[in-house]
This record gives structure tokens, C-alpha cells and sequence, in this order.
């Protein structure tokens, strides 16, 4: 059974406006929310209620919905996305239409505030949910929000979900999801199954965990990779509309800061299909900051099934950063004769290192069910961006102290918004010739002392330099240089998120 993400929330009184009692055929939802101007001065943030919804179902379509800011006011809030006047929502695949409805609240105070949307009604006959009167459970979504204190931890943004949940699956079958979470802040970020709920706080009566509805529970499983965020059903037993919840957790310097609830519909069709098949050189790669990642990526349908065509797409953090983002060419959306061969290529920058992996979803989807959907099949990629070592390590000594140069410029000193903090040195007796890993950065656990825990950027005739007076005569020192990398706090007197780059 899959574990349950046990959680605690501090929750203010929250007034829940009154809504109509119609069917809302919510498919799946969540609520993301980022602050809005200088987050030193300014309470206020910017939510997103994301939701997806069946297209066919007009008279259960939702153009306002009631978001409750957990300070003890709720609003309406119209959608935003879409064509018309009012907008109509974004047309998916498999009859699912994605909405956005976004919203602007200036907070009293500081503190963690519980930011939800609940709408009367879920699809009927969900069988794992109150079945068969899955119809009369409110379908609930939650975000937990915190200010930090931007003086000393920076803004906040929480992470927003990538990947939409509008996939089908087969009995018999294995199924796959990723939320694809990326957070902008480069915080680290873990995923767990929950109990879907139907208020804050509140679970949904009657909840059976999708691998144990049908004859043989004991053949099917259901799981999460809590780092990368992978969910994988193998296989469904029993054909319907099934209900899934995660929570994704936000963390900060260790502490959980943020979480979000994704509510999500599975819908398993009993058909005579295999998945497709998604083919990439690795699962995860560590790449050198200014270095190109390019691989091939290959989608295909199992060999019995020759005859369908096959779409092959990809979404994730790599293209949704500011600063070079990547791309996955050729770049079209349309099914295509197998197999399907794409490149992803990216052109790293120093404003990409993070000690956080980068994740990139690829899809391949065939045309079993038509002209616009079939079954799917993800795969995740992870990528590590780290910094360059510094170059050109010297030591000389001279009158009882050790002067250590290096090589200015180095690579990343002019990266955007001060990223580049500076240099640390390191000291060990004897030299530790490691082997060098580009997926480990940093010197912790090769028995190196950090002499400076300022970082310094100190030159010298054209080179960066460090002092060592902390020597004794006849001994033999090995040095070596990390370069430093820091968000910084509003005030520019603090950092948070710090990374380490390879070692000199």
C-alpha cells in the first residue's frame, strides 16, 4: 500500500462561499501560487487554480470558481485562459479541457496560510472513491503557503506542475504519470501519495488505493519515486474512472516551506493495446555548466503493433528556464510513422548550476483510440547542472606562509543576478587524488578543511588569490578551490540555496 505523506497544517478559519450543487466533471487540479513585487515590502501573491475538466460536459463548465485565501476570505475568480468573451478554457486530448483562473490577495501578516478551492461535486461511479456515489464528494484542492522571512530566506514561489494529467490506460497494462515539478526558486522537492480530499484537512469518505480494486489485488502495484516524482500502476485490473492524489513537498534549507495537492482521474478502458515505448541513452546525466547536452530520443510502438502512428514530446525545467532554454527539435505536436526520433539539446549556463536535478519528461503517445489520443508512456530524465572547477591551481611558499593562486577569469564569475558568490579554499595533509565525478560537487568527505567560510575573490596580478598563514614548517599541503554559488536575499546581505562547484 502506498504510504501515506503524513503532514501537519497550521490552518486560519477559512469561509467557504456558497456554490451551486451541479456536476463538475473534475478531472484533476491543483493550485500554484508566486509573489508579486518586492516580497521585502509586499504581502501579496499571485495564485493559479489549474483544473481539468471533460470538454463534453457544457452544462457543468465552470467560468468563475471560489478560491479561499486562508485568512479567512474567499472570492470568485474568473478563468483566464482560452478563446471567447468570457474565455473558454484550452481543448486537450481525450476530452479533457485545461482552465486556468488566477487571482491576486494581499495577505495581514506573515505565516503559512492554507490556499484551497473545493467545487460541489466529482465525476460519478470513481471506483475507489465512495463508490458508486463518488458524484456526492466534493472535490477539494489545497496549497500550503509560507512568506519567509525575506531577510534571511529569500522569496518564495512554489513549485508549478509541468505535466498535464489527462492520460488513459489500459487492464492489464502498465500505467505511468509524473507531475513534473519545477521550482524556480531551486528548492528540493519530494512527492507522496495522499487520500484524496474533499475539504481542507479533510479526506474523502470511503477511499480504496487504485491496485486494490479488482479480483487479484495482490498482482497489481502502485508506487511513487519520491526524488523524481515517477508513478507507475502496474498494471490495472479493472476497467473505469479511478481517483488519485499526491502531495509535492517544498523544502528550504531543510525545512518543508510549501506543498501542493494534485487531485487526479485515472480512466482505465478494458482494450487490446500495448504502451508505447520511450527509448533515451541514460535516466540521468551530470553536465559542466557552458557545456551542450544533446541526446537522441526515440519513440516507438511495440513491434506488433507496426501500424500506428506514434507523437513524441517533452516537457520540463530545462525548457522553462529564463537563461537558454533547451529545445527538442524537430518541434511539432503530430503523430508520425514509427519510430519517432527526436533531439534534445541544451546549452547549459552558469545561472542553470543547482544542486537540484532538473528533470525532463519524454512522451510518447500512439493513435490506438483515434486521430488525437492513445496510450501513453513517460520517461523521466534527470539532469544535474554543476559548476566548473576553478583552473590553474598554484602554491608557493614563502616566509612561513603559503600563497594560493588560481586562474581569473573564471567561467561563471559574471553570472546573472550575483549568482557567483566567490571562491572557498580547502586544505588537506598529503594529497587524495579521487577520482573526479562530475555528479558530485563539493569536498565534503574527502578529508579537506575549509579554511575561509566567507567566500573571498581576492586577485593578484591577474590572478585570484588566498593567503595561508596557518602553516608549520615540514609538513606538505594539498589545496584546492571550490567556486561558490548563492541565491541572494532582497537586501543583498544573506544568501540561501547555496551550491558548490567541482573541485579544482
Amino acid at each position: 500500500m502506498p504510504k501515506i505523506y503524513q503532514y501537519i497544517l497550521i490552518i486560519l478559519f477559512v469561509a467557504g462561499g456558497i456554490v451551486q450543487a451541479l456536476a463538475t466533471h473534475n478531472r484533476a487540479g491543483e493550485i500554484t501560487v508566486e509573489q508579486v513585487g518586492d516580497c521585502v515590502q509586499s504581502l501579496t501573491v499571485r495564485a493559479t487554480i489549474t483544473t481539468y475538466t471533460k470538454a463534453s460536459s457544457r452544462p457543468a463548465d465552470r467560468d468563475t470558481l471560489t478560491i479561499c485565501w486562508g485568512d479567512g476570505t474567499c472570492e470568485r475568480v474568473p478563468r483566464f485562459n482560452g478563446p471567447g468573451n468570457p474565455p473558454q478554457g484550452e481543448i486537450l486530448e481525450n476530452d479533457t479541457k485545461k482552465n486556468f483562473y488566477i487571482a491576486e490577495h494581499t495577505y495581514p501578516s506573515r505565516g503559512t496560510y492554507v490556499i484551497s478551492m473545493t467545487d460541489p461535486n466529482r465525476n460519478g461511479g470513481i471506483l475507489n472513491v465512495n463508490f458508486p456515489n463518488s458524484d456526492q464528494v466534493k472535490f477539494h484542492i489545497q496549497t500550503t503557503y509560507t512568506f519567509p522571512n525575506p531577510q534571511f530566506q529569500g522569496c518564495n514561489n512554489t513549485p508549478v506542475l509541468l505535466q498535464p494529467p489527462i492520460d488513459i490506460g489500459c487492464v492489464g497494462k502498465v500505467f505511468t504519470h509524473n507531475p513534473n515539478a519545477y521550482d524556480p526558486d531551486g528548492d528540493s522537492l519530494s512527492y507522496h501519495f495522499i487520500v484524496p480530499l474533499q475539504d481542507v484537512g479533510l479526506q474523502v469518505p470511503n477511499y480504496i488505493w487504485p491496485q486494490l480494486v479488482g479480483p487479484n489485488p495482490a498482482n497489481s502495484s502502485l508506487t511513487i519515486d519520491s526524488i523524481s516524482g515517477d508513478i507507475v500502476w502496474d498494471a490495472p485490473q479493472r476497467p473505469g474512472e479511478y481517483n488519485l492524489a499526491m502531495i509535492i513537498v517544498e523544502y528550504r534549507a531543510g525545512i518543508a516551506i510549501d506543498t501542493i495537492v494534485r487531485d487526479m482521474q485515472i480512466l482505465i478502458e478494458e482494450c487490446e493495446n500495448l504502451p508505447p515505448v520511450v527509448e533515451t541513452p541514460f535516466d540521468e546525466v551530470c553536465v559542466v555548466a557552458g557545456d551542450v547536452l544533446e541526446f537522441e530520443v526515440i519513440g516507438t510502438a511495440p513491434l506488433e503493433e507496426t501500424t500506428q502512428l506514434v507523437r513524441l514530446t517533452a516537457l520540463g525545467g530545462p525548457f522553462a528556464v529564463s537563461v537558454s532554454p533547451a529545445t527538442f527539435t524537430p518541434d511539432n505536436n503530430s503523430f508520425e510513422e514509427d519510430p519517432v526520433r527526436k533531439t534534445f539539446r541544451w546549452q547549459t549556463a552558469c545561472e542553470h548550476i543547482s544542486d537540484q536535478y532538473y528533470s525532463v519528461v519524454f512522451k510518447a503517445t500512439d493513435n490506438y483510440f483515434g486521430d488525437t489520443s492513445g496510450l501513453a508512456t513517460l520517461k523521466t530524465v534527470r539532469i544535474k547542472v554543476v559548476g566548473p572547477p576553478p583552473e590553474d591551481v598554484r602554491a608557493e611558499s614563502s616566509s612561513g606562509v603559503v600563497s594560493v593562486t588560481w586562474e581569473k577569469p573564471y567561467f561563471c564569475e559574471d553570472a546573472a543576478d550575483n549568482y557567483f558568490r566567490g571562491f572557498t579554499i580547502w586544505r588537506r595533509q598529503g594529497s587524495n587524488n579521487f577520482p573526479p565525478d562530475t555528479c558530485r560537487p563539493g569536498l565534503d568527505g574527502r578529508g579537506y578543511t575549509k579554511l575561509n567560510n566567507v567566500p573571498i575573490k581576492d586577485e593578484s596580478g591577474g590572478r585570484y588569490i588566498y593567503t595561508d598563514t596557518d602553516v608549520e614548517r615540514g609538513r606538505t599541503y594539498c589545496y584546492r578551490i571550490l567556486a561558490q554559488f548563492a541565491k541572494t536575499t532582497p537586501g543583498g546581505q544573506y544568501t540561501y540555496n547555496v551550491v558548490e562547484s567541482l573541485p579544482s
